[in-house]
This record gives structure tokens, sequence and C-alpha cells, in this order.
């Protein structure tokens, strides 16, 4: 199944810049770790997720099911006004009554999808599967303090100084210790 499928319903629910994301609560450390191996570890992880197949879950169903629905209101939309008015008068006040139709046709799709729950849902599952990864290769989470998410605040998003704070952060046993959270059971 191809991945795109939920395009124009994510696009709804997306934020809108990966810059403006707040600095996150929880990170993942491990006591010792190399950078070269943190950054491996997170990125074997982090693909385990990206390609976790969502196809078969209730929520892509959804979303399939909602885009379907939007194609076929939509090329009802486009077919050719068989009212035999002329492009003036009543006719126009019938394209416009359509129109609206259509449109509200549309709304009623998308909100009956409840696509940013839908959303969060996928991304959650996406988010699980990599934490799952990183606990298996004996990371543990811990919850950054509030001067670490200011600091990190003021590191641009994606940058090397960035990754590496979070590593230093993210190696420190003393920090792991103070700061871990305990996993559910």
């Amino acid at each position: 199944m191809r991945r795109v499928f939920a395009i124009p319903l994510l696009a709804l629910v997306l934020p809108a810049s990966a810059n403006s994301a707040p600095a996150p609560v929880e990170s993942w450390g491990k006591a010792g770790v190399s950078l070269a191996q943190y950054r491996q570890d997170a990125l074997d992880c982090a693909l385990k997720g990206h390609y976790l197949d969502i196809s078969q879950t209730d929520d892509a169903k959804a979303f399939v099911k909602a885009s379907r629905q939007l194609d076929t209101v939509t090329s009802g939309a486009s077919a050719p006004n068989t009212t035999g008015a002329s492009s003036t008068g009543a006719a126009s006040t019938d394209s416009m009554d359509q129109m609206i139709q259509y449109a509200n046709q549309q709304q009623h799709i998308v909100e009956s999808v409840r696509p940013e729950e839908r959303f969060h849902s996928i991304k959650q599952r996406l988010v699980d599967r990599t934490g799952q990864c990183l606990s298996n290769r004996g990371y543990s989470k811990f919850r950054l303090t509030d001067d670490q998410r200011h600091r990190l605040r003021k590191l641009k998003f994606g940058s090397e100084e960035r990754r590496v704070y979070l590593y230093n952060l993210g190696s420190n046993p003393t920090v792991l210790q103070t700061q871990g959270i305990v996993a559910n059971p």
C-alpha cells in the first residue's frame, strides 16, 4: 500500500513548521555509549519506526475510506450541469447550491474521520516502535529539566550542536539515574 494515501487529510493536521516544535520533555540515553554508537542506534531505531507498516490499522483504513469518499464527491462536483438551464439566472443559483453541497459533504467526510486523533494514533505507533527498539538496545528514557529544555530550545532543530547536547545528557550516568523514567510494566 502506498504511504501517501492520506496526504490531503494529513495536511490538515500537520504542524506549520518543524523549526517551531517545542523542546521535548523526554529523551533517551545509555550510560557510557560512544557518540558514534548513539547516532547509529538513533538512526537504526528511527528507521524501524519510519518503516512500520501501518496499512492494516483502523486509522489507516479510515483515511483510505475517507480519501475514496472525497474522490467520489469531487468527481461528482465536476459533472456537467444537467438542469438544462442557461449559465445565467437560476442555473447560477443551482451551481452555487451544488458547490455549497459538495463543500459540506467534503467537510463532513473530513470531520467524520477525526484526522487529528487518527494522526496522533499513527504517530504514537511509530514513536512506540522507535522506543521499543531503543529499549531493546539498552537505552532508557529520562525527563529533561526545565533548564535543559530551555537550552535545547535555543539550539536549531537538526543541528550538530543540538545532537551533541542531547548525547552529552543521554550518555551521562548521573543524568540517567537522577532523571530516569521508570518504564511501565
